[in-house]
């Protein structure tokens, strides 16, 4: 026994030493073979689901097998791929707007129509309505779009690209396995033979993120694969943007717009265009949109045109939607045959009476109607391109809570964008200052520009400005034109003197337990707004409103027009 002892005492200090080393090494050092559940791990819903790896990397994103094709919903297309395709829920018809025409089609159907009724017939349902989703089938959005997507299986993915420059690309060295993390105890993806090409989206100190060419997203060991390199992606370019011709002015635009209340203002052209300077489009108040059917009135006169033309302008016929007798209207924008109608009528007016362009003033739009706003100004564009009419749409100072104006798509279909640079305090406002400052002129012109071309871009400057009162009841105001206003500041002996923030003239006088306070625009005014126009080389200056003004800003108006 004593012989056996020392033996057996160190039998079990090997036997307490393996067990050590294989907890302690072996098992933590070994590589794993357990293998990831793979739906799991790409979040599958469901065998007709297809969770989207974009650009290489996980998204939210999910595609749809619906018969033999593969769907996005809509809202994933326009805020992915393409977001020129409309869908008018009123009338369950998935449009899409080129230069010249507007294709269109029916959920459920596999036949999509131009403007001229042309039928074409796809071997797919184009668009699918399933409860409150509707799904656009991808082969049909890749007609009018650059990007690529491949499918596959086992797991049920999908690879998209909508972009392409360069991206870090490596080669395996050996075979190895593809892992749910960084790590040899983590769970196997897939199986990763020697040669494959991986993308590197992440690079660590002994591993490596990759994704393979089959979208199997994972980590690999660097000691694997050798060094990352640029590699150049190649762009798809399977669909070319057509070119969305515009109709434009030689030279300058200087738009006066004239404030038609009723066809009987059409007589006042005459005397209040007679003391202007180097105006080459007149804009009269001529077209109202009355109701949710589009309903139009017509407030033009030939004898306007013909005298306008005499003189050499141009007529750009506005078209609005608040200055009829029920307010503003917004629901026509929603039917597409309420949109048609207002179209039709603006076109056709216009080309029976040799009126030049539509410019369009819709104002007081809400967000829920923004996406049916720049399609009505995508179809009046194809309107107005086939007709040779000149297309400008009106717009409020650019800020966030009026992003679905869209400045973007407008600056894409209509020839001329114009930003109204004024109203910075308004009727409503509930604190006294100027109606367009330069900081807010400079500031609207600057995020225009961020949107549209400066060649497109036409500021509005105001001809009138407001009379603050402050009194113990509140504040109120009443816009002025530029003579009546001469007169109050006269009449209430104010003083005048020049402030450098607003760049504009400032008055300000107590009396009747009230303080009175005026940013005069003037021609001094006017001509520093020109100046920040002229440095950022937009296309021109509009005015509202004729009649309004001094003789003496014409002179400002003709040298910024003559630079």
């Amino acid at each position: 026994m004593k012989k056996v002892l020392p033996t057996l005492v160190i039998l079990v200090l090997i036997g307490v030493l393996g067990v050590v080393f294989y907890n302690n090494y072996f098992v933590k050092y070994t590589y794993t073979d357990d293998k990831v559940d793979l739906n799991l791990y790409y979040e599958v819903k469901g065998e007709d689901d297809y969770p989207v790896i974009l650009q290489d990397n996980w998204s939210d994103y999910h595609a749809r097998k619906i018969g033999e094709q593969y769907y996005l919903d809509y809202e994933t297309v326009t805020s992915l791929l393409n977001d020129r395709f409309y869908y008018g829920e009123e009338d369950e018809e998935l449009c899409y707007c080129l230069p010249d025409t507007r294709i269109t089609a029916k959920a459920g159907e596999n036949v999509w129509t131009d403007s001229s009724g042309a039928e074409t017939q796809e071997p797919y349902t184009i668009c699918v309505k399933e409860g409150d989703t509707l799904y656009v089938a991808l082969d049909f959005v890749r007609k009018y779009t650059n990007f690529s997507y491949e499918v596959f299986t086992e797991p049920n993915r999908m690879s998209i690209y909508n972009s392409w420059g360069e991206r870090q690309e490596a080669e395996m060295t050996r075979d190895t396995k593809l892992r749910s993390s960084g790590g040899v105890k983590s769970k196997v993806v897939a199986e990763v033979s020697t040669g494959t090409k991986v993308t590197v989206i992440e690079r660590m100190d002994n591993w490596s993120k990759v994704v393979t060419p089959d979208a199997l997203i994972g980590y690999v060991e660097n000691r694997k694969m050798t060094e990352p390199t640029a590699a150049a992606m190649t762009p798809v370019t399977d669909y070319q943007e057509p070119e969305y011709k515009r109709t434009a002015l030689d030279g300058k635009v200087n738009m006066v717009w004239h404030n038609i209340a009723g066809a009987a203002g059409n007589d006042t052209f005459a005397g209040r265009i007679a003391n202007t300077q180097s105006v080459n489009v007149a804009a009269p108040t001529w077209f109202v949109v009355l109701n949710e059917t589009g309903s139009v009135e017509v407030r033009a006169a030939q004898a306007y045109v013909d005298a306008a033309h005499e003189r050499g302008m141009k007529v750009w016929a506005v078209l609005d939607n608040f200055t009829g007798p029920d307010g503003v209207q917004q629901q026509f924008l929603a039917s597409d045959e309420a949109r048609s109608a207002v179209i039709s009528k603006a076109v056709d007016t216009a080309l029976a009476m040799g009126i030049d362009g539509i410019n369009v003033d819709i104002e007081g739009i809400s967000e829920k109607y923004g996406d049916d706003f720049i399609e009505f100004v995508r179809e009046l564009s194809i309107a107005c391109r086939g007709a040779g009419l000149v297309l400008s749409v009106d717009n409020y100072v650019p800020y966030n809570f009026n992003n679905h104006y869209r400045l973007d798509e407008q600056g894409v279909f209509a020839d001329y964008v114009v930003i109204m640079g004024y109203d910075e305090h308004y009727a409503g406002s509930q604190e006294p200052g100027s109606v367009a400052s330069i900081g807010y002129v400079t500031y609207g012109i600057e995020e225009a520009l961020k949107c549209v071309p400066a060649q497109k871009l036409i500021n509005g400057i105001p001809f009138y400005s407001r009379i603050w009162k402050t009194a113990a009841d509140g504040v109120t105001s009443t816009a002025y034109g530029m003579n009546e206003l001469q007169t109050f500041i006269a009449n209430h002996n104010m003083a005048v003197e020049w402030n450098a923030a607003s760049e504009q003239n400032y008055a300000e006088v107590s009396e009747d337990d009230a303080t009175y306070q005026i940013w005069i625009e003037d021609a001094e005014s006017i001509e520093k707004k020109l100046e920040v126009m002229q440095a950022h080389g937009i296309a021109g200056v509009a005015e509202w409103c004729l009649g309004m003004e001094s003789a003496d800003v014409w002179t400002v108006i003709a040298d910024y027009m003559n630079k």
